[in-house]
């Protein structure tokens, strides 16, 4: 809790088991704090005394009042409970979203009496429109009980950037206008515009894909799954240079090409935010290393998934825990994720610009305060508009036609994008929707490989022609070898089986040889349609199996 006592002077308390750590700032810098017994009135008198002594200009009166309000406070409050704690009510403390609050904590870095030190500073706003800035603790009161926040954070290192800048911190707690979200995100589609170069088929959609996912980033907390970016492409494509952009933009930006896995465990874990993971070829290395590292970005898609590590115990016995990795993550690489972790991103796909484009040989720093101003404001949206990200995680009319992992993926951009449509973002979600079905298609063409093609097609001429022939597995090897004798050469019948197995086509044993007996027509043409193959199935056929 807080209140002014002054234009120049600040309170704070923070309740510590019986006692209260009262503190006094002046422009977040500590002039006087104690502990004291809150609820004596002595005790209150001896802290009046004190804090004016040091403070001459302090108002007594104000201050008695001040006190008086904190004793209220604690007597109105419930008792901690001894039981158990519903898990529901547990929020993170970077950034959450609640139908009663919404908040995030901002490390302040202020003068001790030793130095600088840094504290954590919750910022809140209240569905009543109230915002405050408090010390962070371990609950929030609301009306409908307590809010317990998890895990607590160590103080901030004096070198760690807010994100939010001081003065437009104090802005927003004088209740400036929020900003305007339209406004922000043409902006933010600007900056990316400006300095990356796109595909011109795809530029729009990729921009604004972008743009939505950087708003994302402060509000993800409202979804139980979040998409990651895989942004591909050869060596001088432009990777890391969407990553020098990111960086700038994005929540409590992470990025990291050689930190460990088990830094980037308790990094995550402890103040979460939004990792940038550059050169991620190592991802499929068989090292235990990789292992870690992929363990950490299967597990952070979706909230609730923690990963898990085996760590010792001191008794020479080990336990397992757990740590919360959920969060946006961008991934780059030159070639091709693990399939596992492709499935979790939306692409963006980089080329090697013009030699005559002016973009790659700008300065991102040339105007560092385009990016101060783009961070100060998604940080202010973040938190104004709390119970309408919570509506947006349940809307699904967005996403027309889709289901499973693509829904997963593109909900959150499309229901970002058609709030910001009906705010006067004209046509933006039909771009979005039109950019995810053509990625969509081309993650269908790169998910079947080629061979995985071949053998289907050959299957599926089989079952059209075979009369009451059962072709085998030898058989189909050797039509392949005789069709594509480079990529099949090494190929055995033992590979044919499990590679159809993939696609839910099980071969039966007849006469000591392995056979498709029970593959039909109507499986293949659900194989088609799902993986958008054409596997030369005439149209009259595949309205007879009724799959057309």
């Amino acid at each position: 809790m807080s209140t002014t006592t002054a234009p120049s002077y600040e309170l704070r308390y923070v309740p510590v088991g019986r006692l209260v750590k009262l503190l006094i700032y002046r422009s977040d810098e500590v002039l006087h704090s104690d502990k004291l017994d809150v609820c004596r009135s002595s005790a209150r008198e001896d802290f009046i005394d004190k804090a004016t002594r040091i403070i001459p200009d302090l108002p007594r009166q104000q201050l008695s009042n001040y006190l008086l309000q904190i004793v209220n406070d604690l007597n109105r409050a419930p008792a901690k409970p001894d039981g158990e704690i519903d898990v529901t009510r547990l929020i993170r403390p970077e950034i959450f979203h609640t139908d009663e609050v919404s908040g995030c904590a901002i490390p302040v870095i202020s003068m001790g009496e030793s130095g600088p030190v840094g504290q954590w500073m919750l910022y809140l706003r209240w569905a009543n429109g109230r915002r405050e800035k408090i010390d962070l603790t371990d609950h929030i009161q609301t009306d409908s009980g307590r809010f317990w926040i998890h895990p607590q954070p160590t103080p901030p290192a004096i070198t760690q950037s807010s994100g939010w800048s001081s003065q437009s911190r104090q802005f927003w707690l004088e209740d400036e206008p929020a900003p305007d979200p339209v406004g922000v995100f043409q902006e933010l589609c600007r900056a990316v515009a400006d300095y990356l170069d796109f595909p011109a088929e795809s530029a729009g959609g990729t921009t604004a894909t972008l743009a939505l996912w950087s708003i994302l980033s402060y509000v993800y907390p409202a979804w139980s799954a979040v998409p990651y970016l895989a942004v591909g492409g050869p060596l001088g494509s432009g990777k890391s240079q969407v990553f020098e952009v990111l960086k700038r933009i994005v929540f409590r930006p992470l990025p990291s090409a050689n930190m460990t896995a088990p830094a980037l465990f308790r990094t995550l874990h402890e103040r979460g935010g939004v990792l940038l993971l550059d050169e991620a070829e190592r991802l499929r290395d068989g090292s235990p290393e990789a292992g870690e590292l992929r363990n950490i970005l299967l597990s952070g898609y979706k909230r609730g998934t923690p990963a898990q590590r085996m760590e010792s115990s001191g008794d020479g016995k080990f336990r397992t825990v757990t740590f919360d990795v959920y969060g946006p993550k961008a991934i780059a690489c030159i070639g091709s994720l693990p399939e596992a972790l492709a499935s979790r991103c939306i692409r963006i796909n980089m080329f090697r610009a013009d030699p005559t484009s002016e973009k790659p040989r700008r300065r991102i720093d040339a105007d560092p305060q385009r990016w101060a101003d783009l961070r100060d404001n998604l940080h202010a949206i973040a938190l104004e508009h709390g119970p309408t990200w919570l509506e947006l995680a349940d809307r699904s009319d967005v996403c027309p036609a889709m289901s499973g992992r693509d829904y997963e993926l593109w909900q959150p951009i499309m229901a970002i994008a058609a709030w910001l449509e009906g705010l006067g973002a004209d046509a933006l979600l039909p771009l979005i929707q039109d950019h995810a079905r053509q990625l969509i298609e081309l993650n269908r063409d790169d998910t079947v490989p080629d061979a995985d093609e071949t053998l289907l097609k050959l299957l599926a001429t089989s079952v059209l022609s075979s009369g009451h022939h059962v072709l085998t597995t030898n058989e189909l090897l050797r039509r392949a070898n005789e069709t594509e004798p480079n990529t099949f050469k090494h190929w055995s019948s033992r590979g044919i089986t499990s590679t159809m197995k993939r696609y839910g086509i099980i071969t039966s044993k007849n006469n000591g040889q392995r056979t498709f007996a029970k593959v039909t027509l109507s499986q293949l043409v659900k194989i088609e349609r799902i993986y958008g193959l054409d596997l030369g199935i005439p149209k009259e056929s595949a309205l007879l199996c009724g799959n057309g």
